[in-house]
């Protein structure tokens, strides 16, 4: 009979030893090379407190505040995080001298996937008319020309991300870095989809001591589009701690919940997310394939109409409701939004695929393989031409 007492015996040493390097490391002022090292330790042994405890000690020295509340609630719960969050509060004093900042973005639909997956931001009109298209000018500084960074801020609200990461480059060559750019730099890396390089530029800004409701709510985007839901729940919590009324950092929390499957606490975020803002469509969405995944069809679609009424054309709203009246076996009205939607746009794939869906439900077999062909057409131009 096979005896694993031996296997764990081993995994415990090698976990004992991975912290005593940790340990050494440390002393040595090797932090992050030792955070490293606790981590392969808690692969070993996930439930060991006393490895939670230093990870938690590291990351604070790090001024990884998320991942040291993450470790912290390992060890001492819900209730322990009190005492981080008040020591968060009291050495965060420099946030509040922060250069202009974009804030509240990070706002995503579950559904929305040919929507660019960067955190949205508002375009400013009219702004930098002489510094786009002379992009190879702007380092030459003038005297009626704002400084740098707020040209790379500008640039990133209006949707220049490569440009503004290139200028935030520029000043830090020029000027040095500071917690504040490395911030602009993960905002305007996180745009262009590169979380991971995201992640770099928020830890480095966490590390000089910047750890605001917009790091936290941006590191929570760019961990939760990694799909490291544990970490970018702790993250959004943080935030939502620091700005208990935000819509969008309530939204994005509840998001994250329904990824990771915590569908309880997912809809009282939704909940409160709603009675700050009863008509953002993305979270009345989100919401709603909450509901439904849950088996609660008819509740889900109460909240689809509702969306609607706000966004009425809105093409993933339209196609999250057609799913849900076909598990209700509405398949005419299923129909109904399909024919509603190719009408507008008759190239829509994904409307040809669901049509078929639903025509293949209702054992109208030629009629749906006819749908398919059409979305594989579609798709096989899409792909050719990219």
């Amino acid at each position: 009979m096979w005896n694993p007492l031996p296997a764990l015996k081993r995994q415990s040493t090698l976990a004992v030893l991975w912290q005593v390097g940790a340990r050494i490391l440390e002393a040595l002022g090797a932090d992050e090379q030792a955070l490293r090292w606790i981590d392969r330790a808690m692969r070993l042994e996930p439930r060991q407190a006393t490895l939670h405890l230093h990870a938690t000690r590291l990351c604070l020295k790090r001024g990884r505040l998320d991942r040291a509340i993450l470790h912290w609630k390992k060890v001492a719960g819900e209730q322990g995080k009190t005492s981080l969050l008040y020591w968060l509060k009291r050495t965060n004093q420099r946030a509040f001298n922060a250069s202009r900042l974009i804030q509240k973005t990070g706002t995503y639909s579950l559904e929305e996937k040919e929507k660019n997956p960067a955190p949205p931001v508002k375009e400013r009109k009219n702004s930098l008319p002489r510094f786009l298209g002379r992009f190879g000018d702007i380092f030459q500084r003038h005297p009626d020309t704002p400084p740098l960074d707020e040209i790379g801020v500008q640039l990133l609200e209006i949707g220049r991300a490569e440009q503004a990461l290139a200028v935030f480059r520029q000043v830090q060559l020029c000027q040095g870095a500071s917690p504040e750019l490395y911030l602009n730099m993960g905002l305007a890396a996180s745009k262009l989809g590169r979380h991971e390089e995201a992640l770099e530029y928020y830890q480095r800004a966490q590390a000089g001591g910047l750890n605001n409701v917009e790091i936290m709510n941006n590191k929570g985007y760019s961990l939760s589009h990694l799909g490291r839901y544990e970490e970018a729940i702790a993250c959004y919590e943080l935030a939502k701690e620091m700005c208990p009324g935000d819509a969008a950092i309530l939204s994005n929390l509840a998001s994250c919940y329904h990824r990771a499957q915590l569908y309880q606490k997912a809809l009282s975020c939704y909940e409160n997310a709603l009675r700050c803002s009863s008509n953002d469509t993305t979270t009345l969405n989100n919401y709603a394939l909450c509901l439904d995944e849950m088996g609660r069809h008819g509740e889900a679609l109460q909240f689809y109409d509702r969306a609607l009424a706000v966004d009425p054309d809105n093409q993933t709203i339209l196609l999250n409701k057609a799913a849900c009246l076909v598990k209700l076996k509405r398949y005419d009205e299923a129909i109904a939004i399909c024919d509603q939607i190719l009408a507008r746009k008759p190239g829509c794939l994904e409307t040809w695929g669901m049509r078929g869906n639903v025509l293949n439900e209702m054992g109208r077999t030629s009629e749906a393989v006819e749908c398919y062909n059409r979305a594989l057409s579609l798709s096989s131009k899409k792909f050719a031409g990219s």
